[in-house]
C-alpha cells in the first residue's frame, strides 16, 4: 500500500447606490434581494480597497440580522476588516460568499479578518467558499476573540474557507469563544499556525467541532490548543471529526491540556515536525498531555521527523482504538517509527485496541500500559493480534 493509500485508509472523512454602475451581474443583489458587499461600497477588481465595504457590511449585518452575499470575486484589502460589537448579538448574521477571494495587502501585523466581543454575540455565519489570502506582513487570517471570562462568542458556523500565507495564524479563536462548528476548511502554509485555539484574559475555548478540515505546510503546529495565560493548560473540549495535518514544521496537532473527553476521529497525519529529521525522539504528528482519546487515526512519514503518531505525558487515560503509524523511505530506514511515545506518572494509563505501529516507553516513568489485539514491537515484545498484553514504564 503506498503513502496516500495508507493515510486514507484512516481517515475521513443595501445602504449605497453603487452597485447600479457596476457590469457584473451579481451587483444586482444576492438570492431573494439579500444585498452583496457591492452594495456597501466594493469593487472587486482585486486592486481597489475594498476593506471599508466589508466593514460596513459586517456592521449593518449584525445590527439588522443580514447574511450579507460576497459575490465571486478577489477583494483587495489593505487595512483590517476589523467589526467590534457595540451591543449583544442575539439574530443571524454574517456572510456567505460564492467563491470569493479576499486578498490582503495589509503590512504591520494587523489580521486580515478580526472579529471581536464586548458583550454576547451569537449566530454568526461565515459560509459559502472564501478564500483569505494573506501578505505575509499582516496578523491572523481570521481572528475570532472575546478576552474575558464574561464576555462571549459563540453559536457561530464557519464552512468553507481557506485560509493561506498569513502572517502569523491563519485563524485564532482566543478568550470565550465557544459552542461553534468549523467544517471544510483548509489551514495553509501559514507562518505559524494553521489553527490556533487559545484560552485567554481569564475566556476559555470549549465545545470547538472541527469536521474535515486540513492543516498543511504550516510555520509551526498545524493546530494548537494552547492557554495565552500561562505555559499550562488549554482548551481540552476540542473535538476533530476526520480532515488531514500534513508537512507542518512542528507537530500537526498540539493539545497542551489532552482532549478530555473529546475525541480524533478518522484524522490523517503525513510528515509533520518537518524541522526535525526522521527517527528523532521528540518527533510526532500528536503531541498531548495529561489525557488523549483517538480513534481509527493514521499516521505516515517518510522525510519528516514525525517518529511516533503521538507523544506526551500522561497523568491521565490515553486510548487509541485502531490507530496505526507506519513509515517509508527515510523515516522506514531508520527502524524508529512506532505508534505511541509512552510517558507520564503512575496515575496515567495508556489503552491501546486494534492499534498497529508499536510503542516505546519511558523506564522508570511509572505509567501502566494495555495493549489489546495489536500488532507492532514494544518493550515487552512482539505485541498479539489475538490477546491482550499489559505492563508498566
Amino acid at each position: 500500500m503506498n503513502r496516500r493509500g495508507f493515510i486514507t485508509a484512516g481517515s475521513g472523512l443595501t445602504v449605497a447606490a453603487a452597485a447600479a454602475a457596476l457590469s457584473t451581474p451579481a451587483a444586482a443583489g444576492g438570492p431573494h434581494g439579500s444585498p452583496t458587499v457591492f452594495d456597501f461600497g466594493a469593487v472587486g477588481d482585486g486592486s481597489t480597497d475594498d476593506s471599508g465595504a466589508f466593514i460596513k457590511a459586517l456592521e449593518v449585518a449584525s445590527d439588522r440580522g443580514l447574511v450579507v452575499q460576497v459575490p465571486s470575486a478577489t477583494y483587495a484589502v489593505k487595512k483590517p476588516i476589523s467589526w467590534v460589537s457595540t451591543r449583544d448579538v442575539g439574530v443571524m448574521w454574517g456572510l456567505q460568499a460564492q467563491g470569493a477571494t479576499i486578498r490582503s495587502r495589509i503590512s504591520g501585523g494587523g489580521d486580515v479578518l478580526r472579529l471581536q466581543s464586548h458583550h454576547t454575540v451569537r449566530y454568526f455565519r461565515l459560509t459559502g467558499g472564501l478564500s483569505i489570502v494573506g501578505s505575509g506582513e499582516d496578523g491572523c487570517g481570521l481572528h475570532i476573540l472575546a478576552l474575558s471570562s464574561r464576555l462571549y462568542f459563540y453559536n457561530f458556523i464557519i464552512d468553507g474557507l481557506s485560509v493561506e500565507r498569513a502572517g502569523t495564524h491563519g485563524g485564532l479563536l482566543e478568550g470565550d469563544v465557544f459552542e461553534c462548528t468549523i467544517a471544510n476548511s483548509y489551514f495553509q502554509d501559514n507562518r505559524e499556525n494553521g489553527l490556533t485555539l487559545a484560552n485567554s484574559k481569564g475566556g476559555v475555548i470549549s465545545t470547538v467541532n472541527l469536521i474535515n478540515c486540513f492543516f498543511n505546510q504550516n510555520g509551526n503546529f498545524g493546530l494548537a490548543t494552547i492557554n495565552f495565560d500561562g505555559a499550562y493548560g488549554g482548551p481540552t473540549d476540542v473535538r476533530v471529526y476526520g480532515g488531514y495535518a500534513r508537512d507542518n514544521k512542528n507537530y500537526g496537532f498540539y493539545y497542551n491540556n489532552g482532549t478530555g473527553q473529546a475525541a480524533l476521529h478518522q484524522v490523517g497525519f503525513e510528515n509533520n515536525c518537518r524541522g526535525r529529521k526522521p527517527g528523532d525522539p521528540d518527533g510526532a504528528h500528536v503531541y498531548a498531555v495529561v489525557s488523549l482519546n483517538m480513534k481509527d487515526c493514521a499516521g505516515y512519514n517518510e522525510h519528516g521527523g514525525a517518529t511516533y503518531l503521538v507523544k506526551g505525558w500522561f497523568t491521565q487515560y490515553a486510548t487509541l482504538e485502531g490507530c496505526r503509524q507506519a513509515a517509508g523511505q527515510a523515516m522506514a530506514a531508520t527502524g524508529k517509527s512506532r505508534l505511541i511515545y509512552i510517558d507520564g506518572k503512575n496515575s496515567g494509563h495508556v489503552y491501546m485496541d486494534g492499534c498497529g505501529g508499536g510503542f516505546d516507553v519511558k523506564a522508570g516513568a511509572g505509567i501502566t500500559w494495555e495493549a489489546k489485539n495489536c500488532t507492532g514491537p514494544s518493550p515487552a515484545g512482539p505485541l498479539n493480534i489475538r490477546g491482550t498484553m499489559t505492563g508498566t514504564a
